[in-house]
């Protein structure tokens, strides 16, 4: 799942499988990395999604007061932050709230949501081929080496994830990330429950879509 985006996010992932095998999992350090995770990988999310989005605002071909309207109306500066806020990834009275539609009405709803969808699927087949192609590479090395047998089990475990992955689910899990970032961010020590691994599958489904995602703004900055 190797990206140029996310290489400081996949070694943050090997370093904790490094550490697991050899720090005992009470430590602080051990307990912090679900929450180091959760706030990297967020962070690295919005940090991508906003500059797709600036690109966007700043193009000179696009005249937002005549074909964005939602956009125009946001007031809040700088317009990105505003255009960010929009995927809605919060408590509500201690009830999650997760939802992208407002910042797809942004970009004029159904067109956009249905051409992110086509994204996401594109690169949902991509990823998924990837993994299946790696678990066929190893079949041989499990056979004579064992130390290959985790690396084996967890593309197993990947697999299975993207196999069985909706574009609802990679949704829910950007927004939830997003979410969790702001629990940890508002309460550091007690804001986050999940596990490492837990997390690692709210990522592992999360930057198919944020791929996504950016690829459909990229498609109306380019129109």
């Amino acid at each position: 799942m190797s990206d140029s985006h996310y290489n400081d996010l996949d070694r943050l992932i090997i370093e904790f499988e490094e550490d697991n095998r050899t720090i005992k999992s009470e430590r602080i350090m051990m307990q912090n990395y679900p929450k180091v995770l959760t706030m990297s990988a967020a962070s690295t999310f919005e940090h991508y999604i906003k500059i797709r989005c600036q690109d966007f605002i700043d193009n000179p071909k696009i005249p937002l007061d005549q074909n964005y309207p939602n956009i125009c109306s946001l007031h809040k500066k700088p317009i990105v932050d505003a255009m960010y806020a929009k995927l809605e990834g919060y408590d509500d009275k201690g009830i999650p709230h997760l939802d992208a539609k407002k910042f797809y009405d942004l970009f004029n709803g159904q067109s956009f949501e249905a051409n992110l969808q086509f994204h996401f699927q594109a690169e949902l087949r991509r990823q998924h081929q990837l993994v299946q192609s790696d678990i066929e590479k190893l079949k041989l090395l499990v056979k004579t080496n064992e130390r290959y047998e985790l690396d084996y089990a967890k593309l197993s475990d990947l697999e299975v994830q993207f196999a069985q992955c909706t574009f609802s689910d990679a949704e829910t899990a950007f927004l939830s990330l997003k979410l969790k970032r702001n629990r940890v961010a508002h309460d550091y020590l007690n804001g986050l429950s999940d596990t490492f691994s837990d997390i690692q599958n709210f990522y592992n489904l999360a930057q198919i879509y944020v791929k996504a995602l950016e690829r459909a703004i990229i498609d109306l900055t380019n129109t």
